[in-house]
C-alpha cells in the first residue's frame, strides 16, 4: 500500500475517501482471487507497520516543511518523468490517440513547463492517463491471476507483478540516468504520494472492520477502472457488484443502516 502507482492516482484517492462509507460494512473474508490470503495478510501487516513507523511520519513532516507550491511542482515533475513509459505502453497497446496525447503532454510540459514543474497541458484538455505494462498485458488478453500483496509495493496480481518487472527493466529514466537517480526518484515519489493520501487512508483505517479486505476490494475496483481507461464497467460486472451489495445488506442489515 506504499507504492506510488497504488495511491497517487486521483481515482484511488477519491475512492479511498468515499470508501469510508462502504467500508463500515463487513467484507467477505474469502475471495477466490486471493488463494494466498494468509501469506498476503502477513506481508500486508509488514507494509502497514513500515508505513505507520516510517513512511507516514516522513511524509507528514515533508508536508509540514514544504510549501504547497513546491510540493505541487515536485509532484508534476515526478509525474512528467513517467510519461515516456506511458508512451511506450500506448504504442504496445496500439492506441495512437493516447500515444499522441502522451507525446504532446511530455514535450510541452518538459519545455514550456520547465521540466514538468508546471502541468500546462492538463488545462489544454490533454489529461494525464498513466499506463503500465500490467495494463498492456490486460489489453492483450492476459488474465490478472491471483491477488498478491508485495512487500513495499503493496496490492498487485500475478499479471501486474510481471508487468512491474518489465516496467522497471524498461524504465527510460533508469536506462538514461542509471540506478541511483531512478531509486532517488522512486523514493521522492513515495514520499510525495503518501503526503497527499494520509487523511484518506487514515479514515479508511478508522472505519474498516477488515482493513486488508477493504484494501483488496479497492485495489480490484481501481485496477479495473484503469484498464478500462474510465469506460463504464461491463454489465456482468455491474450485476456482480449489485449482487454483492444485496448479499451484504441481507447478512449485515445493521451495518447497512448505520
Amino acid at each position: 500500500m506504499i507504492a506510488r502507482n497504488g495511491f497517487r492516482s486521483v481515482l484511488l484517492a477519491a475512492t479511498l475517501a468515499s470508501a469510508t462509507v462502504m467500508a463500515v460494512a463487513p467484507v467477505a473474508a474469502q475471495d477466490i482471487r486471493d488463494p494466498y490470503e494468509e501469506t498476503n495478510r502477513e506481508i500486508f501487516q509488514f507494509n502497514l507497520g513500515l508505513d505507520r513507523g516510517l513512511i507516514r511520519p516522513v511524509s507528514r513532516g515533508y508536508r509540514t516543511v514544504a510549501p504547497k507550491p513546491f510540493r505541487d511542482g515536485l509532484s508534476n515533475a515526478l509525474e512528467n518523468l513517467t510519461e515516456p513509459q506511458t508512451l511506450f505502453n500506448n504504442i504496445l497497446q496500439g492506441d495512437a490517440e493516447a500515444g499522441w496525447n502522451t507525446f504532446v503532454r511530455f514535450m510541452i510540459n518538459t519545455t514550456v513547463g520547465l521540466g514538468g514543474l508546471f502541468d500546462i497541458t492538463t488545462a489544454g484538455n490533454f489529461e494525464r492517463r498513466k499506463e503500465d505494462f500490467g495494463q498492456t498485458l490486460a489489453v492483450w488478453g492476459t488474465d490478472s491471476g491471483s491477488y498478491i500483496m508485495l512487500p513495499l509495493f503493496g496490492p498487485s496480481s500475478v499479471r501486474d507483478t510481471a508487468g512491474k518487472v518489465v516496467d522497471i527493466v524498461t524504465d527510460p529514466f533508469g536506462l538514461v540516468f542509471g540506478f541511483v537517480p531512478a531509486l532517488s526518484r522512486t523514493g521522492a515519489g513515495i514520499i510525495d504520494n503518501r503526503s497527499e493520501t494520509i487523511e484518506a487512508s487514515e479514515s479508511l483505517e478508522a472505519t474498516s472492520i477488515d482493513l486488508y479486505a477493504s484494501i483488496r476490494t479497492l485495489h480490484f475496483q481501481n485496477r479495473e477502472y484503469q484498464i478500462r481507461n474510465g469506460a463504464p464497467a461491463p454489465l456482468d460486472d455491474l450485476y456482480r457488484d449489485l449482487e454483492l451489495q444485496k448479499d451484504v445488506a441481507v447478512r449485515f442489515p445493521r451495518a447497512q443502516s448505520n
